[in-house]
């Protein structure tokens, strides 16, 4: 009866427990070879190209990779992320109703493991430990009293 206590009481205690095991389960990363990559500037920051420079960055071949572009250069690249962060934020302020974004999040689950494999499987881990920790908070804080 104490631990529940414990857990009810102080909520951060499940939060912090959580944190742990996403430390212990995201491994480091050590690099033993250095590789070197020439620098390359993006289409649009070429300065020496003149009034050329829109022509460049090909917008009559893929016009949607053109409009993207600075986006996906000032957001390293995790435009599709913060996209969809954006809609489900939205449709759950307008509905209030979390399954619409939940269901959002699922649709969008094959594009996000295609563009981001690595982070989506980390974050996947921690937010199955998170949601595994909220179903025990549930079920023995709120189901018992």
């Amino acid at each position: 009866m104490n631990g529940l206590v414990l857990v009810h009481s102080k909520p951060f205690v499940m939060i912090l427990i959580v944190l742990c095991l996403s430390i212990t389960i995201i491994e480091p990363v050590f690099a033993q070879t250095t590789i070197n990559v020439t620098a390359t500037t993006p289409c649009f920051l070429n300065y020496t190209a003149g009034y050329k420079i829109v022509e460049n960055c090909n917008p009559s071949g893929d016009y949607i990779q053109f409009v993207t572009l600075p986006f996906e250069y000032i957001t390293g690249g995790y435009l599709p992320m913060i996209i969809v962060s954006l809609i489900i934020g939205v449709v759950y302020m307008q509905y209030k109703e979390a399954i619409y974004g939940i269901y959002i999040g699922v649709v969008f689950l094959p594009i996000s493991y295609m563009y981001f494999p690595d982070v989506f499987l980390s974050w996947a881990v921690i937010m199955a430990f998170v949601g595994i920790g909220i179903l025990i908070w549930y079920t023995v804080i709120r189901q018992t009293q």
